[in-house]
């Protein structure tokens, strides 16, 4: 609902059901709504409150050794923190991307690998879109099925963007770092470039 628009609707459901699931809501199950409802704290501009809940869950995680979603709460985190407008909070932001595509290779987890959408969106903020296209191309070639999961369909959409950026006039010796099929040529890989 959050997503879709209504913020105080969905906000309110995911509370109410959180608060219903009392001592419950610290079983490993309830991992996942937890991360939702700090994720969507963030859509709603309550960056603060949606940290506080990842950062209890990420330390949760950590005690109880349950690692399964520990990868997705640390993007969740960083997320939250790239919308913050505060000094230092972009290279923290980072170690939080970095850390959970690190963890996520780890376990052999190609759909949080998938989640490195979120790293190469903060290196376009970051005007560094050939070390975007650098981020979300070995993801997005390891996929030969599921274009129907959103996070696959943003990636290519931004690989997409980045390629004709990188095509335009105006790059010059940039406007090669793309080929047709969107991979990147093998100065690119070999960071001769």
């Amino acid at each position: 609902m959050v997503r879709r628009g209504d913020a105080a609707e969905g906000l309110a459901l995911l509370r109410r059901e959180l608060e219903r699931a009392g001592d419950a809501r610290f079983l490993p199950r309830f991992l996942f709504p937890l991360g939702e409802f700090a994720a969507c704290l963030g859509e709603a501009g309550e960056i603060e409150k949606g940290l506080a809940i990842v950062t209890e869950a990420l330390e949760r995680c950590k005690a109880r050794d349950e690692h399964w979603y520990i990868s997705e709460l640390l993007r969740i985190k960083g997320e939250l923190l790239r919308k913050q407008s505060e000094q230092g909070v972009a290279e923290a932001a980072e170690q939080c991307f970095e850390e959970a595509l690190a963890l996520g290779r780890e376990q052999g987890a190609l759909l949080w690998e998938l989640r490195r959408l979120s790293l190469a969106r903060l290196r376009v903020a970051q005007n560094r879109r050939a070390d975007a296209a650098q981020i979300l191309t070995p993801v997005c070639e390891a996929f030969v099925e599921g274009s129907r999961i959103a996070d696959l369909r943003q990636a290519r959409a931004l690989l997409d963007e980045l390629a004709g950026w990188n095509r335009s006039p105006a790059r010059g010796a940039l406007a090669c770092v793309f080929d047709k099929d969107r991979k990147i040529v093998k100065e690119m890989r070999s960071g001769s470039l």
